[in-house]
């Protein structure tokens, strides 16, 4: 069931919530790729064959966030939770892997600032912008509904 506040949801709070849930998600799906780099690391221990740890380490926090956004939109109780999550899912996952080649098109040496933390950050900010404009987009929507009952 979708969750549906009786009252209106302030837009500067909608942003701050959805900025908590962003990053919250995001810090939640690469510490799952860092475990799963850390366990496939434990089981391989041949240094030059274990490219699957550093694939897990790099790829999967990026479709893996927007599986989080869910119940954490829905645990900081903003309208429409499935909704938002949906809508929320292309846009991210087409700018998170813009931002990935992005860093990845660097050559040896990298700089210094291309790291996973890089990533992690990058992807946050990008989970970020995407989950607030669609969260300012459901509760504009969310208030509309409430004001025409």
């Amino acid at each position: 069931m979708t969750y549906r506040p009786q009252a209106p949801v302030p837009l500067p709070r909608a942003i701050l919530l959805a900025t908590a849930a962003a990053f919250a998600a995001v810090a939640l799906s690469h510490l799952v790729g860092w475990a799963v780099s850390q366990y496939l690391e434990a089981l391989h221990t041949t240094p030059d064959a274990n490219i699957g740890a550093g694939l897990a380490l790099l790829l999967l926090p990026v479709p893996l966030a927007p599986v989080l956004v869910w119940p954490l939109v829905r645990m900081v109780r903003l309208p429409y939770p499935a909704l938002t999550a949906l809508a929320v899912a292309l846009p991210y996952l087409l700018s998170a892997m813009g931002v990935w080649q992005l860093c990845m098109s660097f050559t040896d040496p990298a700089p210094p600032f291309v790291s996973v933390g890089f990533l992690a950050v990058a992807d946050a900010l990008a989970l970020t912008v995407v989950l607030a404009a669609t969260a300012v987009l459901t509760t504009r929507h969310h208030a509309r509904a409430l004001r025409d009952r």
